[in-house]
């Protein structure tokens, strides 16, 4: 990432100032020297750039002139994806914007450092009296984000810290201590609640064996049933045909009685029917 342009539009002392560093020169050195006497702003456009990057402190010493609601940083920043403009304002949310003034994600420019926070970035790149000395120190002590930095780069992992984070979340995530919530957590909700459900419908061995033989009983009492329903089936099927011959019994007892006066005729003789017409 390099800064292109900034833009003090109401920041500290200065008002609509511009410090334009211009493009990446072809061939050249791509070095800017910023001079000037002692109260010039030199360090106060530091700071300037250094809010652009990471957002105005909640308490700034740099809203002497300007009130806090109206300040005001721009500027323009070669990312690997090309030259974007950015504007900071003094806000608890949504503080970046792009040149437009629409609001962009928090991570917009701090996806171009790797994860690097406000302190470490100033400890490498904003050096004066102060920064030296505590750097040094963090160094000596290999700790804080500018030693874990130094050991990433030593070890050939340049994105160690933002890795770090990365883990850090998900532990978080997975478990934190006295938190209300997180995996683990939901994990033994579900795990008691699955334990309370097999206890309900837990059964003893002997209260199975007992609910096994009701079973095979009822099935032998079932099979019994459905064979004697077969036997009155047939049985009322029989009955109903008797009971259906009942009218043709009648009329055929008439019959017979009309023909027992006729017992003692002769019989046709056979060919009768034929020789008759």
């Amino acid at each position: 990432m390099r800064l292109r342009r900034l833009d003090l539009v109401r920041y500290g002392k200065f008002t609509d100032r511009t410090l334009d560093f211009g493009p990446r020169p072809d061939g050249a050195p791509d070095l800017h020297l910023v001079y000037g006497p002692n109260e010039a702003g030199k360090s106060t456009a530091l700071s300037a750039y250094l809010d652009l990057l990471f957002g105005i402190g909640l308490q700034s010493p740099y809203g002497f002139l300007h009130p806090y609601a109206t300040m005001r940083i721009g500027g323009a920043l070669d990312l690997a994806g090309g030259t974007r403009e950015f504007v900071r304002i003094k806000r608890a949310q949504n503080s970046l914007l792009d040149a437009r003034d629409q609001p962009l994600p928090g991570d917009a420019v701090l996806a171009e450092l790797g994860g690097i926070e406000r302190d470490a970035y100033r400890a490498m790149f904003s050096l004066d009296d102060e920064t030296l000395e505590a750097g040094g120190e963090a160094i000596l002590a290999s700790r804080g984000d500018l030693g874990e930095l130094l050991f990433s780069a030593t070890a050939g992992l340049a994105d160690l810290g933002r890795r770090l984070s990365d883990v850090r979340a998900e532990a978080d995530r997975f478990y934190r201590y006295r938190a209300r919530g997180g995996a683990l957590l939901d994990a033994k909700a579900r795990l008691a609640a699955l334990k309370a459900e097999r206890e309900r419908i837990d059964t003893l061995a002997s209260d199975y064996a007992a609910l096994t033989a009701e079973r095979d009983r009822t099935a032998a009492q079932y099979d019994a049933a459905l064979a004697e329903r077969t036997t009155i089936a047939e049985a009322l099927d029989a009955t109903k045909r008797k009971l259906s011959a009942l009218p043709r019994r009648a009329a055929l007892r008439e019959l017979r009685t009309r023909l027992a006066p006729l017992a003692t005729w002769p019989e046709v003789a056979d060919g009768f029917a034929r020789d008759l017409p």
